[in-house]
C-alpha cells in the first residue's frame, strides 16, 4: 500500500495504514476478503431511542437495566428466528446522572435501547414498525417502575437497525460479528490483511472482539504489528492494489 484516495480524489502518500472501519467495508476498500472456513455470523442489532425530559425518576442511574421475564425466549427470539422481543430487557441510559451540563437547566438526557434482529436474521418493515415500536417500549417501561414515561419523555430519534445499515455497518447491527467459538480469539477474523504488508485492521470486527476495552486493544495490536516486534516482511499479492480509496 502506497496511498490512500479520499472520497473527494486527494491521494495522500503512506508508508502505513490502519482500517478502523467495518470489517466488511475494509476489505472492501482492499479488493480482498477474509479466508473463512465458514460464512461471517453477525451479533444481534439494537434498536436505540434518544430524547429528553424535565422528569427525574429515583430508579434510574447513569445505567439501569430493567430485565424481562422470559430471558431465554427473547434471545432466541431476537438471534435466532428474527423477531421482537415479546417480553422485552431493556437499557436506559441517563448520563445527565452524572454530568448535568449535557442537558440545558431542569432538563434530563435519556436513551433506551432495546436488543433487536439484525437484517441477516429478521427481515422487518422498519421504517413502517418504528413508531409503534417506540411507543410500545416506552409504556413498558412505564409498566416497570417509571411512572408517566411514556409521556413525560420526549423522543428526538429512533435508531433502527436499518438505520444502522444505512451509516455503513454491516447486517444493520453496531456489534459487529458475534462471539461464536469460530469468531472468537484466535478464531476472529485477524488484524493482519494477507499479502499486504503495511497495512493492518483494528475495531470490533477484528482481535480481540467487540467492547471498548478489546477495541482499544486492536488498536494496540494493530501499532505491534506495523512498528514492533510482530511485524513480519511479507510479498504484496500478486495484482494487490497500491492505493486504498475512502468512501466517506
Amino acid at each position: 500500500m502506497s496511498a490512500v484516495v479520499t472520497a473527494e480524489g486527494e491521494r495522500l502518500a503512506c508508508d502505513a495504514v490502519v482500517l478502523a472501519t467495518e470489517l466488511t467495508t475494509a476489505y472492501a476498500l482492499l479488493g480482498a476478503r477474509p479466508r473463512r472456513p465458514v460464512p461471517l455470523r453477525y451479533s444481534p442489532s439494537a434498536v436505540v431511542l434518544h430524547g429528553s425530559t424535565h422528569r427525574e425518576w429515583q430508579a434510574l442511574d447513569h445505567h439501569t437495566l430493567f430485565f424481562g421475564g422470559a430471558w431465554r425466549r427473547t434471545f432466541a427470539e431476537i438471534a435466532r428466528e428474527g423477531r421482537l422481543m415479546s417480553d422485552p430487557s431493556l437499557l436506559v441510559t441517563r448520563p445527565t446522572a452524572t454530568d448535568p451540563a449535557l442537558a440545558p437547566p431542569g432538563r434530563q438526557v435519556i436513551s433506551v435501547l432495546a436488543p433487536a434482529p439484525n437484517l441477516h436474521t429478521g427481515r422487518l418493515d422498519w421504517p413502517g414498525l418504528a413508531p409503534a415500536y417506540r411507543d410500545e417500549l416506552l409504556h413498558t417501561l412505564a409498566g416497570r417502575g417509571l411512572d408517566g414515561f411514556a409521556h413525560d419523555v420526549t423522543i428526538d430519534e429512533v435508531v433502527t437497525p436499518r438505520t444502522w445499515a444505512e451509516r455503513g455497518l454491516a447486517a444493520g447491527t453496531p456489534f459487529s460479528l458475534s462471539h461464536t467459538l469460530l469468531q472468537t480469539g484466535p478464531f476472529r477474523p485477524a488484524n493482519r490483511v494477507r499479502g499486504i504488508d503495511n497495512v493492518v485492521l483494528a475495531g470490533c470486527g477484528t482481535v480481540p472482539g467487540v467492547g471498548i476495552p478489546p477495541v482499544l486493544i486492536s488498536g494496540r495490536l494493530a501499532a505491534a504489528r506495523l512498528t514492533g516486534e510482530h511485524r513480519t516482511r511479507r510479498r504484496p499479492r500478486a495484482g494487490a492494489s497500491s492505493s486504498v480509496r475512502s468512501t466517506s
